[in-house]
C-alpha cells in the first residue's frame, strides 16, 4: 500500500499506482463499484483529470492506521478537497478491497 500511495505522489502515472492492486480488486466509492484493474484504471483516468491544478504537490497524508490486513488513510489536498478518505484491505501485498470518499468544498 506504501508503494500506491508513493506511485501517486512521485506522479509515476495510473500503471505504477495499479501496480499494488490485485487483478480482481474491487474499488468502492459514492459513485459506484469499480472491480478488476481495467475498471480500477478507468477510476484514477478520471479522478486525476479532475483534480485543482498542482493538486499532488499539495496532497497532505492526515492519517494512516493500520490493523493486520487493513489500512486507513484520511488525506486533504488544500482547500479545494479539505477531506478524503481510504481504507484498504490487503492480503499478500496486494490491495485486494478499497473504500473511497472525498468532500470537495463549494466553489464560492
Amino acid at each position: 500500500m506504501r508503494g500506491h500511495l508513493q506511485a501517486f505522489l512521485e506522479q509515476k502515472g495510473i500503471d505504477a499506482i495499479l501496480n499494488d492492486y490485485d487483478e480482481k480488486a474491487c474499488f468502492l466509492s459514492e459513485e459506484k463499484i469499480y472491480c478488476g484493474k481495467r475498471e480500477i484504471q478507468n477510476f484514477f483516468e478520471q479522478f486525476m483529470a479532475g483534480l485543482p491544478p498542482q493538486a499532488v504537490g499539495r496532497f497532505a497524508l492526515r492519517t494512516l492506521r493500520v490493523a493486520g490486513e487493513v489500512a486507513y488513510i484520511t488525506w486533504s489536498v488544500g482547500r479545494e478537497l479539505p477531506l478524503g478518505t481510504d481504507t484498504f484491505v490487503v492480503r499478500e501485498g496486494k490491495i485486494v478491497s478499497q473504500t473511497f470518499a472525498m468532500y470537495s468544498a463549494p466553489v464560492l
